[in-house]
Parts: C-alpha cells; sequence; structure tokens
C-alpha cells in the first residue's frame, strides 16, 4: 500500500476516533472486525468507519458512508447518496434524480432508479453503475 493511502486512513481514523469522543447521534451497531458507528436518525444513515458489511432499511432517508472497505446494502428508496473513503461497495435503490456524490479511491456504487440520479463523482478508480431492472 501506498504511504498517501497510508497516510489518509490513519488521519480518517483518527477523525473517527474524535467523533466518538463527541459522540454521535442515533444507534451505533458494532461488527466484530469493524471500527465505527452506524448512526440511523429520522433524516439520514450513516455509516463511519472500516469494514462493517451489512443491510440497512433506508426508509427515504440520506444514506452516507464514510471510511475503508465497508461493503454496505439500503434496502428501500433513498432520497440521496454520499459515499467517500477508499474501497467502499454499495447497493442502493435511490429516489429519481436523487443527488449521488461519490469521492475517494476504489469505491463502488451499485445503483437503481426510476430516473438518472444527479452524479458527483471525484478521485480515483470509482466506479458508478446502474444495475438492470429499474427505469
Amino acid at each position: 500500500m501506498k504511504r498517501v493511502d497510508m497516510s489518509f486512513r490513519a488521519s480518517f481514523i483518527l477523525g473517527l476516533a474524535a467523533m466518538a469522543a463527541f459522540g454521535t447521534a442515533g444507534v451505533a451497531m458494532a461488527e466484530e472486525d469493524s471500527v465505527g458507528a452506524v448512526a440511523s436518525g429520522k433524516d439520514k444513515i450513516q455509516v463511519s468507519g472500516n469494514g462493517h458489511q451489512g443491510s440497512f432499511p433506508c426508509e427515504g432517508r440520506r444514506a452516507v458512508i464514510e471510511g475503508t472497505d465497508n461493503v454496505i446494502t439500503f434496502t428501500g428508496v433513498c432520497s440521496a447518496l454520499e459515499v467517500s473513503g477508499s474501497g467502499n461497495s454499495v447497493t442502493i435503490q435511490l429516489a429519481p434524480k436523487a443527488p449521488l456524490t461519490v469521492e475517494g479511491v476504489d469505491n463502488s456504487v451499485r445503483w437503481q432508479s426510476t430516473a438518472e440520479p444527479k452524479k458527483s463523482i471525484s478521485g480515483v478508480n470509482n466506479r458508478v453503475v446502474k444495475m438492470a431492472g429499474r427505469g
């Protein structure tokens, strides 16, 4: 792994530690091999940290993934998706013309919607692919 990648990961983990120290809203769910939290609020569901794997109901909320190597599936329709970090894999169904933002390195997003999302993609080697079956 390149030195730059390690610096990014180290900085990100320190940021997560600061978030934990100040607290986050919602319910946190720990997984044995993951670091960080999953917070679920009225308007947003957020997965922060490294190595989370799971499926979460979106229920019209905005979905946010921050971290590295998370493998997440959102069920139901989400109002927006924001992904930042490295090596995240996300499967999601979006509301028509919903914002879809991807920043970082080697992230993969598979999406479905009845209308093309408003995409903003930056970084290196990010993949955003429409799944067959809707729209």
